[in-house]
């Protein structure tokens, strides 16, 4: 290990004259290990330095050394002539200022050409935002109306039996926990387990959880949260085989009698119903990035706060508010929908599949777009749309900008600035009340 000019060990002694994949495979490193940059950055950076090479040598150079302003310039004006957008251009002149500056610490350079080079301005286009009266109606939808998609590879007798041998399998497990617990009501699980149960009750005066049971409890089918907490694969579906896309899974405890009607609406209790919900209100009400929410973990909610600990760009750590809807929508996922999808292997993770393991990005936005394409009129967007729908909302309702820039995770102000064009009615309205002349 050998220590630069800035203090900063930086591996191996530096070749004079590295190849083009030493100085990819090195420069790699440095963003992973020393700058701790997210694996998107890092693959954005690697792409982009790889391209940079790659027209280096395509212009006949097979050295580093000839990496100028000249070539830097040539570079970004072939993509600007290949259309590319100025966001993505303004990326690519820091990536390459990134790249210059690690090249000369190692000396693989003698000067840094990235100091000479100009940033393109990336326009700053106003975010879509829904109303509030759209926001309403997005997380106000029921699971009336909403169709379970059938299950080919299941006959509805074959359902029926393995929903009846779930709800007997969850009944006795109650009843043993009910044997050997006096208080059926708590957690049976200590809370350095990761596949710990939710546990909705509020905690009294001296911190520790109140024993009264609690309303939302597993409602219907008389098993609370704690017994789903053991839950262990259930029926054939835990030995079922992978298939890209989510089956369809028993959802809570059917009647005892009666065959499943597979393209009946979705109940309320329904796990994939109860787990959108909750995640399109958590979305909403704090604002957080989708990758966020799925890195959450059920130990990140503090219900006696309602607050969520959110893990967000740089490993930058922030506590996050949220309301009573978002509150109630979690305590109905954690416990009659959460402990249905535990298997063996699952982690702590606050969001599942059906499979059991954490939430990925591509479902959350698929569940997101789904949801507002039912509500008529409102515009189409992803999960970021709603992070921008709650900062605009915010702002509409009286909240100052560094309160807002909190919230987001946002590094500048600036950022959280853009958000201020959908308050122009606010602002008219305290202008007529504030100017003498309005």
């Amino acid at each position: 290990m050998t220590p630069m000019a800035d203090g900063v060990f930086h591996g191996s002694t530096p070749t004079p004259d590295p190849s083009f994949e030493t100085v990819l495979a090195e420069f790699e490193r440095h963003l992973r290990l020393e700058r701790d940059l997210s694996p998107h950055t890092i693959r954005a950076y690697n792409g982009d330095a790889s391209a940079l090479l790659g027209h280096l040598r395509a212009a006949g150079h097979e050295r580093l050394a000839a990496l100028n302003i000249a070539v830097l310039r040539e570079w970004l004006g072939e993509q600007h002539q290949a259309g590319r957008s100025r966001a993505t251009l303004a990326r690519r002149s820091a990536c390459a200022r990134v790249f210059t500056a690690f090249c000369h610490r190692r000396g693989w350079l003698t000067s840094d050409p990235g100091l000479l080079l100009g940033t393109a301005k990336a326009p700053r286009r106003l975010p879509t935002v829904l109303s509030q009266d759209e926001a309403k109606a997005v997380l106000d939808r029921s699971g009336a109306g909403r169709t379970r998609p059938s299950d080919p590879r299941r006959s509805s007798d074959a359902q029926q039996h393995s929903d009846a041998q779930q709800h007997s399998d969850l009944q006795q497990r109650w009843d043993a926990q009910q044997h050997s617990d006096s208080r059926p009501y708590s957690n049976p699980r200590p809370r350095s387990d990761p596949r710990q149960s939710w546990d909705p009750r509020p905690r009294s005066g001296s911190g520790q959880r109140s024993d009264a049971p609690d309303s939302i409890a597993w409602q219907g089918s008389g098993i609370p949260a704690s017994a789903n907490a053991t839950a262990m694969p259930i029926g054939t579906n835990a030995s079922a085989s992978p298939s890209s896309e989510e089956p369809p899974l028993p959802q809570e405890p059917p009647a005892p009698h009666g065959p499943r009607n597979t393209g009946a609406p979705l109940a309320a209790g329904d796990p994939r119903e109860l787990r959108d919900t909750a995640m399109l209100e958590l979305l909403y009400a704090t604002g957080m990035r989708v990758g966020e929410l799925c890195g959450l973990d059920v130990d990140d909610v503090d219900r006696d706060r309602n607050t969520l600990r959110v893990l967000g760009k740089g490993r930058k750590e922030r506590i996050v508010p949220f309301g009573l809807p978002a509150l109630r929508a979690l305590d109905a996922w954690c416990v009659r929908g959460r402990p249905l999808w535990i298997r063996e292997g699952t982690g702590p993770a606050l969001f599942l599949g059906v499979r059991g393991g954490r939430i990925d990005q591509g479902t959350v936005r698929r569940v997101v777009h789904a949801r507002l394409a039912e509500v008529e009129g409102a515009p189409d967007m992803g999960p970021h749309g709603l992070r921008h729908t709650a900062a605009t909302h915010l702002l509409e309702g009286g909240a100052d900008l560094r309160s807002v820039q909190e919230m987001l995770g946002h590094a500048s102000l600036a950022t959280t600035q853009i958000y201020t064009h959908v308050s122009i009615e606010r602002l008219r309205m305290v202008y007529r009340q504030a100017h003498p002349r309005a």
